[in-house]
C-alpha cells in the first residue's frame, strides 16, 4: 500500500524534471543575477594532463570574465571526482547542495600533436544535459579550445554570442621610443605584435571584417591613416589632409572612414569611401572637431567639439546634418565609442579631482552613468565588445596602463593584463569569421 505512492512519485520524476524551463540570463534587466556554474576539473588521458589543468582554468576564468557567472569555488566540491560525465553517473544533489545552477565537465584527450575535448553541460536542477561540445585542435592551441567552450556556454545561457575568441589591439611602448601593435586574447594573454613602427603609433581601429586594421601613424612627419592587412602584414597610407590625419573609424557597414583632419588650421570631422577616396568634411565649426564613432547602424557620428568652451560630446546625422549637443555635465569629455547594440556611448570623462574616468552616456536621453571610480587616476579610451555586453579600457590602477574588462555596470572589473610596458588605445575586435 505505501510503496505504490513512492513508485509512481519515482515515475514522474523524470517527466518533472524534463519539464523545468530552461534557464536564461536575462543581461541587463532588473532581475539579473549571476548564475551559479560549477566546472569540475577536466579529467585527462594519459598524456593530456597539462591540456586539462589549462583547459579548466581558462573556462572558469572566461566565465567569471563574463559578468554573467558566479563560478564556484571547487575547494568547496562535495562530488566524487571520479564520477562520469553522463546524467545518470552524475550525483546532482551534491551539486546542488553547494548551489550549482549549471555544471561544465570534460574530459580531454590528446593524440599525437592533437587535442580533442569531450564536453558536457548540465541543468543541475532538472538532472539533465544540455549541450554537447566536441572540439579539437593543436595541442599549443588548448587556450582557443576553452575561449570556444567559453562562448558556447554563454551563448547557450544567453542565446547571445560569446566574445572569448576576439581580441583586443592596443599600442604598447617598445624600447627607443617606438610603439608595437599588440592583439590580445579577451583575457589579456597570448599578446600578439602585429607591427613595430619606430616611431609613434596610435589609435588603431578594426575594419568590421576583422582582416585589416586602420591606425594612425607619424611616419611622415605628420599623423596620418594607414592601413595594415593582417593577412601579409603590409602597411599602406589611406589618407593624409592637411596638417593632421587622425583617429579614423570605419563605418559598420565597411565602405566608409570617419576621421578628423586639421586643414588651414581648423581641426574638424570628415569622412571618406574606404579606399581613401572622396574626402568629405561634416563639420565646419571653427571650434575643435575630433574623436568620431559610428552608430552600430551607420546613420549617426558622435564626436567630441569645444564650440560650448570645453571639450563635449555632440551628436550628428552620418552626412553632417543635425549637429546637436549631447552631454552637459563634466568640464572634459572625450574619446566616445558608441556600443553595438546602440545604447550606450562609452567616454572618458575628467572629474573635478582631475581625475579621468570611464563614463556611459545614453545617446536619446544624455542620461549618464558611471563606470568606474576611485580606481587610479586615469581610466580612459573605452572600447566596447562586439555584443555590446562587456567594455574594455586602460587604467594606471596598479602603475603603468593595463587593460581592464568590465561590465557595463562596472561593478565587476578585472586587471587582464599584467604590469610592464604601457598599453594605450585599445580596440575590442570583431566576431572571428
Amino acid at each position: 500500500m505505501t510503496l505504490r505512492p513512492l513508485l509512481l512519485l519515482a515515475a514522474a520524476l523524470p517527466t518533472l524534471a524534463a519539464a523545468q524551463p530552461r534557464p536564461y540570463i536575462e543581461v541587463g534587466s532588473a532581475n539579473f543575477r549571476p548564475l551559479p556554474i560549477a566546472v569540475a576539473a577536466f579529467r585527462a588521458e594519459p598524456g593530456a594532463e597539462a591540456a586539462a589543468a589549462e583547459l579548466t582554468e581558462v573556462l572558469r576564468g572566461d566565465l567569471r570574465l563574463s559578468g554573467l557567472f558566479d563560478v564556484l569555488d571547487p575547494k568547496g566540491f562535495l562530488a566524487d571526482p571520479g564520477e562520469g560525465l553522463t546524467a545518470p553517473t552524475i550525483r546532482f544533489a551534491r551539486w546542488a547542495d553547494v548551489g550549482a545552477d549549471g555544471l561544465a565537465k570534460a574530459v580531454v584527450r590528446r593524440a599525437g600533436g592533437e587535442l580533442s575535448v569531450d564536453f558536457h553541460l548540465f541543468e543541475v536542477r532538472a538532472g539533465r544535459e544540455v549541450l554537447a561540445q566536441a572540439p579539437r585542435g593543436a595541442v599549443e592551441a588548448g587556450r582557443s579550445l576553452a575561449h570556444q567552450l567559453a562562448d558556447a556556454v554563454v551563448q547557450y545561457y544567453t542565446r547571445e554570442p560569446g566574445v572569448f575568441r576576439t581580441r583586443i589591439l592596443a599600442m604598447r611602448h617598445a624600447g627607443a621610443g617606438g610603439r608595437e601593435l599588440v592583439a590580445f586574447d579577451v583575457d589579456g594573454q597570448r599578446p600578439e605584435v602585429l607591427y613595430r613602427d619606430p616611431g609613434l603609433i596610435l589609435l588603431p581601429s578594426w575594419r568590421p571584417d576583422g582582416k585589416a586594421v586602420l591606425f594612425t601613424s607619424y611616419r611622415g612627419g605628420r599623423p596620418e591613416l594607414w592601413t595594415l592587412d593582417l593577412a601579409t602584414r603590409r602597411t599602406q597610407r589611406l589618407v593624409a589632409l592637411g596638417d593632421l590625419t587622425t583617429g579614423g573609424v570605419y563605418s559598420p557597414d565597411g565602405r566608409h572612414v570617419a576621421f578628423t583632419a586639421s586643414v588651414n588650421g581648423n581641426s574638424d570631422v570628415w569622412v571618406v569611401n574606404a579606399d581613401g577616396s572622396d574626402p568629405r568634411r561634416l563639420t565646419s565649426d571653427p571650434a575643435i572637431d575630433g574623436s568620431p564613432t559610428w552608430s552600430p547602424d551607420g546613420k549617426r557620428l558622435c564626436f567630441v567639439s569645444n564650440r560650448a568652451g570645453n571639450p563635449h560630446l555632440y551628436l550628428m546625422n552620418a552626412d553632417g546634418s543635425g549637429q546637436r549637443r549631447l552631454t552637459f555635465q563634466g568640464t572634459y569629455n572625450q574619446t566616445p565609442h558608441w556600443s553595438p547594440r546602440g545604447d550606450f556611448i562609452a567616454f572618458t570623462g575628467r572629474d573635478e579631482r582631475k581625475v579621468f574616468d570611464v563614463f556611459l552616456v545614453a545617446p536619446e536621453t544624455g542620461h549618464i552613468q558611471r563606470v568606474t571610480q576611485d580606481q587610479g587616476r586615469t581610466n580612459e579610451e573605452p572600447t566596447w565588445a562586439p555584443n555590446g555586453r562587456l567594455l574594455a579600457f586602460t587604467s594606471d590602477r596598479q602603475g603603468r596602463p593595463q587593460l581592464v574588462v568590465s561590465n557595463v555596470s562596472g561593478d565587476r572589473q578585472t586587471l587582464v593584463t599584467a604590469p610592464g610596458a604601457a598599453l594605450g588605445t585599445p580596440a575590442w575586435g570583431p566576431f572571428p569569421q
